[in-house]
């Protein structure tokens, strides 16, 4: 042990003073920690295209998922589904013997979907669609946050799974809050949740993030586990991450109607 550690008020008078360093923290220095740990601006500013490709086990229900996303907020995604063998008390899908297929997207002014049940690209509106176009922001909400018209306030530090994580209050100028946790040795996030939904129908999502790999200088989460108010729903587990790759804007914009 640490020779000026040895006496319990040592200890005492040490942890207060760490206690200090921590509140002497200001949100502008987590945030410049946390875009330094993911790569640094200047390569997050230089990204401009991402093809992730991963699989989605939910509650036992294997899901293969491809995602393209393109600067500004262009952004697609793929899945593929085999459904649960036929069961008496559950109501079927019509043609849902094989693997079942949807698609959703943005090309930043508009949402649409292919779902295994519609005939053809839909386009959706509302509440679902303003969200999806948010969540297509190509860059990370801390990236140039006050130009956003993003605040973050630091609410304090709290230990998630059993370490301490920077809790920052985030609220877009949409009105829309997020809470990041930021680890407080990496600065990297570890967990983000938000309220979707509204009156009886709101829930608590979660989503905790790790297994951090370096893509092309670029620090990514390969591991995600998702709940709903608490409850596990789905782990995400990242196979492939390409970065700035040639992406066709094509594929964001909505299949003409047959």
């Amino acid at each position: 042990m640490i020779g000026w550690l040895r006496t319990a008020g040592a200890a005492a008078l040490a942890a207060l003073a760490l206690s200090g360093v921590a509140q002497a923290q200001t949100v502008d220095e987590i945030v410049a920690r946390n875009l330094q740990a993911r790569g640094g601006v200047e390569k997050l500013k230089a990204m401009t295209s991402a093809k992730i490709t991963g699989d989605v086990d939910q509650q036992g229900r294997k899901i293969h998922i491809v995602n393209w996303a393109k600067r500004p907020n262009s952004m697609r995604r793929e899945m593929e589904a085999t459904p649960p063998p036929p069961n008496p008390g559950r109501v079927s899908i019509p043609g849902s013997t094989g693997p079942m297929k949807a698609v959703i997207a943005t090309d930043g002014a508009h949402v649409w979907t292919i779902s295994p049940m519609s005939n053809g690209a839909q386009e959706l509106t509302g509440p679902q669609a303003e969200g999806m176009i948010v969540d297509a922001d190509f860059d990370s909400v801390l990236l140039d946050y006050k130009a956003k018209g993003t605040t973050v306030q630091l609410v304090g530090t709290e230990p998630i799974n059993g370490k301490p994580a920077y809790h920052l209050k985030i609220t877009k100028k949409s009105g829309q809050v997020e809470q990041y946790y930021l680890d407080t040795e990496t600065a990297l996030e570890v967990r983000t949740s938000s309220d979707v939904g509204e009156g009886a129908t709101k829930m608590t999502m979660t989503t905790d993030l790790s297994n951090y790999q370096t893509v092309e200088g670029l620090s990514m989460p390969f591991t995600m586990k998702q709940s709903v108010n608490g409850q596990p729903v789905a782990e995400i587990t990242i196979t492939k991450m390409e970065i700035n790759i040639p992406v066709d804007d094509g594929l964001f914009k909505m299949p003409a109607k047959n």
